[in-house]
């Protein structure tokens, strides 16, 4: 059957990596968010405990249930909450009228807006949502934001942490007119920290660099050392011998040129492989291969795809970034859109 093999030597190396480059392993905060980026809450969750991981960050309070019990502080970012929650449960304030939904005496964090003008509290009403989080009897455990530019060479990343600096410097004054803890502070995600020498921050959320892929347009060196932690493998259906000029798959898109072996594969954009209809690119016919170099044909089906191969077994990709390059993304979105149905394996 289908499956996703996770490597886990991969895998710590890469936390290894970004925590030397942090400089201080207790820094190290990892994202989870979206079953993983893809690589499978239930599977990655537990290796990062056992890393020695204490703060992490999910999408929702679904993902949190299911790491209870791993980690001292849980943070979720988005959705509305029960009116008990476990103290390891962090939710993320984006704007003063979601306190509606955050339960009393909850461990919040607060996103600031720093730049990117999606989610986020303004500035300029900081000292507002102090007063109204300590009303509910709240705990502001931390203020974060999100540096939107790291993966760019240009001046918006500097903007956006000064802004952040001055926001964490008028926090800390807030702090202490009302008399409570300072919260931890936190701003850069992957592209961020990794290009960042004297990272201020008491904590970094490492989200798809833990999983080897870093998008940026620039150089940075240490992203040469992150290792890929997840493959794609699919088994094989059926295998046919068939002469040339035969149509294979929807609409006779493929069209065979000489007589050739073809087998069908277990995997499909059913199961969250981008569907491959064999459109040009660049002018010409695109074609997509395997890591092992058979070519995939198409149209991709639902619930399988064919290649001129008789392997029982292919590896779809090790490295998503040949993908990413032929259909125009991100590892993220590829690597998040694998179903999670598919059976993740360690190795």
């Amino acid at each position: 059957m289908a499956k996703i093999l996770i490597n886990t030597k991969h895998y710590k190396d890469n936390l290894d990596c970004i925590s030397a480059h942090i400089g201080n392993k207790d820094k190290l905060a990892l994202v989870l968010k979206d079953n993983a980026y893809g690589h499978g809450l239930s599977t990655i969750a537990p290796l990062a405990h056992q890393y020695g991981v204490k703060n992490v960050f999910v999408k929702n309070i679904q993902e949190a249930k299911i790491i209870e019990n791993l980690f001292p502080h849980i943070t979720i970012f988005y959705g509305r909450f029960p009116s008990f929650i476990p103290t390891n449960f962090h939710p993320v304030v984006h704007d003063i009228e979601q306190l509606e939904y955050i339960p009393n005496y909850a461990k919040v964090e607060l996103k600031i807006n720093i730049g990117m003008n999606r989610n986020g509290i303004n500035e300029d009403k900081l000292n507002i949502v102090f007063e109204k989080i300590l009303k509910k009897k709240c705990e502001i455990f931390g203020i974060f934001g999100h540096n939107g530019y790291g993966d760019d060479e240009s001046e918006d990343f500097y903007h956006s942490q000064n802004h952040f600096f001055r926001i964490k410097e008028q926090a800390i004054n807030l702090s202490q007119k009302y008399s409570i803890p300072t919260p931890r502070f936190h701003s850069l995600s992957s592209s961020g920290a990794l290009r960042t020498s004297n990272i201020q921050d008491d904590l970094v959320r490492i989200g798809i660099a833990a999983y080897g892929y870093v998008p940026y347009n620039f150089p940075i060196e240490i992203v040469n050392k992150l290792k890929p932690v997840l493959s794609l493998w699919a088994e094989k259906i059926t295998t046919k011998h068939l002469p040339k000029g035969s149509k294979i798959g929807y609409s006779g898109t493929s069209i065979l040129q000489k007589d050739e072996i073809i087998s069908t594969y277990d995997i499909g954009y059913g199961d969250g492989f981008f569907r491959y209809d064999g459109n040009k690119k660049n002018g010409e016919k695109a074609r997509l291969f395997s890591r092992d170099g058979f070519e995939i044909l198409p149209k991709t089906s639902m619930d399988c795809f064919s290649a001129i191969c008789d392997q029982n077994e292919i590896c779809v990709f090790e490295d998503v970034r040949p993908l990413c390059d032929f259909f125009g993304t991100i590892p993220h979105e590829i690597l998040t859109n694998l179903s999670s149905f598919l059976p993740r394996i360690l190795i």
